[in-house]
């Protein structure tokens, strides 16, 4: 491995730094360090003027997007979506010419400010705690509008956006999880409404897609939770994470235990109380469940 010798910028201290490392901490003053910003190359002279460019840009109704949960379906979202990645496209542009200059420095300065506007949201609505449904609206938006339209970009400066973003938020709320997916994976979703969770866990178990299981918790979800209280907006939550949890669980190698586990601890006993009639407390063990594998595999 090979190392670089600089300074800490939040000491001042040298350190012997490893070039392929992403992060570390500062052996002196304990500070993260992100590596690759440190060690890329001095940015060029417009790099400065097109982050300030991109910075505002910004338009305010980026993070007051007004989007209701029980709104958005397959025959809304594309609309929706349009209407969002064409108010952020002018600063994603502005970010990819910085980005070309100071592809690190770039991605964590512009994926903070993006962090720091939803926080100022936070701040001027009063949202304080993680269990304030406020947060989970955000959390939809920023799943389903925010990143797919980073992602649109199709650029390598835009993954590295994304993940940057992604990262400091997990860091931030390691309870209350984000995961990446584009425009096309969420808007067929919404068009397919699979159960995606149970589908995965009954095809790794050898069970057809029109086996009994299968049938009855889609007859709980589309019969008895829709018609609940909030019943859609879970729904909702569950067409956008649920494909990132699977797509997690599957890159692990280990698919094949998880799923098994999942139908052991989770949907088996879902099914249980189903058949005896307590459809409340099925609810809530499956909303447990999708907390728990949020929490999980999205972090």
């Amino acid at each position: 491995m090979q190392y670089v010798t600089k300074p800490c910028p939040h000491c001042g201290k040298e350190l012997q730094l490893p070039q392929d490392a992403e992060n570390i901490v500062c052996m002196y003053c304990a500070k993260p360090i992100h590596v690759k910003e440190l060690l890329s190359p001095e940015p060029g002279e417009n790099y400065a003027s097109l982050m300030e460019e991109a910075e505002r840009l910004l338009a305010d109704e980026l993070f007051l997007f007004p989007v209701s949960i029980s709104e958005i379906r397959s025959s809304t979202y594309p609309e929706k979506f349009e209407q969002y990645e064409t108010l952020f496209r002018p600063a994603l542009k502005a970010y990819g010419l910085a980005a070309a200059e100071n592809a690190a420095g770039a991605s964590d300065r512009f994926a903070g400010v993006l962090l720091d506007r939803f926080f100022r949201r936070f701040e001027a609505e009063g949202i304080k705690k993680t269990s304030d449904t406020r947060l989970f609206d955000i959390r939809y938006m920023i799943v389903s509008f925010t990143i797919p339209s980073i992602l649109k970009q199709k650029t390598p400066e835009a993954e590295a956006l994304a993940d940057r973003f992604l990262e400091k938020w997990n860091a931030h709320y390691p309870k209350n999880p984000l995961g990446k997916a584009s425009y096309d994976s969420i808007n067929s979703g919404f068009r397919k409404k699979f159960c995606f969770i149970t589908t995965a866990v009954c095809s790794s178990l050898g069970k057809g897609d029109d086996c009994a299981e299968l049938n009855t918790l889609r007859g709980f979800r589309d019969e008895w939770m829709a018609g609940t209280p909030g019943g859609r907006a879970k729904i909702g939550e569950y067409y956008l994470f649920a494909p990132m949890i699977v797509a997690a669980i599957d890159r692990s190698g280990n698919a094949g235990a998880v799923y098994r586990e999942i139908w052991e601890q989770h949907l088996s006993p879902c099914l249980d109380l189903i058949h005896a009639g307590k459809q409340e407390e099925c609810a809530a063990a499956y909303e447990n469940m999708v907390l728990l594998l949020e929490r999980k595999w999205l972090s």
